[in-house]
């Protein structure tokens, strides 16, 4: 079947995309950003998928090496959603669609 090609790996067909899942607990700690980000770097993880960020609303925030994309309940802080994605995939993140504060796609 001919038809369109992952861009993604054909990057570079020696590298592959790390991905994890983390349940953080809460982000909201001094520090906790500064820590996750560098376990991030120590694995060499391309795309995170976080649990229970509790951060209010929805957004995207922009750090040096990373973005981070999450969701989480308008009035309470206890739930929460997201994504840490490297800057060098950041080209292939069509979009963040919040469903809920537990769920996005």
């Amino acid at each position: 079947m001919q038809g369109r090609r992952n861009t993604l790996f054909e990057m570079d067909n020696e590298k592959k995309v790390k991905l994890a899942t983390w349940n953080i607990r809460t982000i909201l700690q001094v520090g906790k950003m500064k820590e996750i980000a560098e376990e991030l770097q120590k694995w060499e993880i391309d795309i995170t998928a976080i649990q229970v960020a509790r951060w209010k609303g929805s957004g995207k925030i922009n750090k040096p090496k990373y973005t981070i994309y999450y969701s989480g309940a308008e009035k309470q802080v206890e739930r929460g959603v997201g994504f840490i994605v490297t800057k060098k995939l950041q080209n292939y993140c069509m979009g963040f669609e919040l469903i809920n504060e537990r769920m996005t796609n």
